[in-house]
């Protein structure tokens, strides 16, 4: 049944997509004249809270899981202890709940003092007027960046200004269940080719009956390219095909394999939540996530997993894998108190206090004092991943530019696109003649 909805939907699909991405335009235009708006009349209240000398309350808000709920409202409240003239309110939501709320909030002109952001919105925000420009910041020493690498402030800066603190390292990864593989007598690289990839996962599926994940998520879409020698989202812009080629006929290689996990089981297990990733019961022996979610998964495995970086090409023309900032802290250029908000972001990424509490939930610390400090302190699971993002440093190439306004659209024209590929209602060279120029159009609206 859903097979059949996919097919005679897909179309739709599209065309809504379209629609949908005309929308955001539109709302991001409005936000921009909001934010605007604010941003001036705040500095005037900013001026008089600053020279009243009374409390100041920030708002501070973030997605994540309860994991990262308990540790930041801890760290909060130890901050609020040694500075009693510093009120915090928290409020976090989940990945998609969180989106929505900040896309309402910025377009009433209220955003939280402190926002988490992710990479792939960066740009947009930043666009739009939304981010208070922390240069000068960093410049009076409020933000301390003396032991953070000039790459890592690199990657919150949008033409030399710096509109974000990343709050963690990151890195793309591939899970695998250690017992399999070894039931299955089978070594996993400390990086796959695509082909080697294929091979292992035949030969698991024979010697164990465990079925294999090919990730089918836009972060593969820039692993193919990265290793194609190009970059995603240039391509896109330009309505070239030459990586997607490669993206959807591998796309379509696995999923025409036994032992690839199907369609529809994996539709049902939904890999985007951690408790029904298909690895967490054994239907799969693999997954691909990124560094910082390793603890949540494995902790909810309850078993060893090991980790490998992301597939290449067996003609890879560049190392793919690349280090990549977490998620980050901004200041919304409307807030009253950006000094005081500034203050909090300096101690949250350069204090081992906070970080002995946060423990690399959001990533291995950009301070590397603090870095060396917390790792003993780490737990065996968050140790592997420090050890992962260091083994990944040695090799990694700079990451892409920040996503383009439009990356959101993208990436679910992108997954209903691979999903049609999965079920057979598409094939390779379909997906690439719908995506590409869908795409290409989506990216040239939002750029407007």
């Amino acid at each position: 049944m859903k097979k059949r909805l996919l097919a005679t939907t897909l179309a739709a699909l599209l065309a809504a997509i379209s629609l949908a991405a005309c929308g955001s335009k539109t709302e991001t235009k409005d936000t921009q004249t909001t934010g605007a708006t604010s941003a001036a009349e705040t500095t005037k209240a900013a001026d008089t809270t600053a020279a009243a000398g009374g409390k100041v309350t920030l708002n501070l808000s973030w997605w994540g899981n309860q994991t990262r709920n308990d540790v930041t409202k801890k760290a909060v409240d130890l901050y609020m202890s040694q500075n009693p003239n510093v009120d915090i309110k928290v409020e976090f939501t989940d990945w998609s709940g969180y989106w929505d709320k900040l896309s309402a909030m910025a377009a009433g002109g209220n955003l939280p003092d402190i926002v988490q952001m992710d990479y792939s919105y960066l740009n947009q925000y930043q666009k739009s007027g939304q981010l208070a420009d922390l240069s000068e910041f960093i410049s009076t020493g409020a933000i301390d960046t003396t032991k953070i690498p000039e790459s890592i402030i690199e990657s919150g800066s949008i033409d030399g200004k710096c509109y974000a603190i990343s709050l963690g390292s990151n890195a793309p990864m591939m899970l695998y269940d250690k017992a399999i593989v070894e039931k299955a007598g089978v070594t996993i690289p400390d990086q796959m080719t695509m082909d080697q990839l294929y091979d292992i996962s035949k030969t698991i599926y024979e010697k164990t009956g465990t079925k294999t994940l090919y990730d089918g998520g836009i972060n593969m879409m820039q692993i193919m390219a990265r290793a194609n020698g190009s970059h995603l989202f240039d391509e896109l812009t330009a309505g070239k095909e030459d990586s997607m080629k490669i993206y959807f006929n591998t796309m379509e290689k696995f999923a025409k394999a036994d032992f690839s996990i199907s369609a529809d089981l994996l539709a049902e297990k939904n890999p985007d939540v951690v408790e029904t990733k298909p690895i967490i019961d054994s239907s799969t022996w693999n997954d691909f996530l990124l560094s910082n979610q390793y603890i949540s998964v494995s902790k909810t495995a309850g078993r060893d997993l090991g980790i490998t970086m992301f597939p290449t090409l067996t003609d890879a023309k560049s190392q793919p894998i690349y280090l990549k900032p977490s998620m980050f802290f901004s200041i919304a250029e409307s807030s009253k108190n950006k000094e005081e908000a500034a203050k909090f972001l300096d101690w949250f990424t350069n204090s081992t206090e906070a970080n002995d509490i946060l423990l690399a939930e959001r990533g291995i610390p950009i301070n590397s004092a603090v870095a060396d400090e917390i790792k003993p302190k780490a737990d065996e699971i968050a140790q592997h991943v420090f050890d992962y993002v260091a083994k990944v440093s040695e090799v990694a190439t700079p990451i892409d530019a920040p996503d383009p306004s439009g990356k959101g659209e993208v990436e679910a024209l992108g997954k209903t696109v691979v999903e049609a590929v999965r079920y057979g209602d598409a094939t390779a060279d379909d997906a690439v003649a719908q995506f590409v120029p869908e795409a290409k159009r989506i990216l040239e609206e939002a750029a407007k």
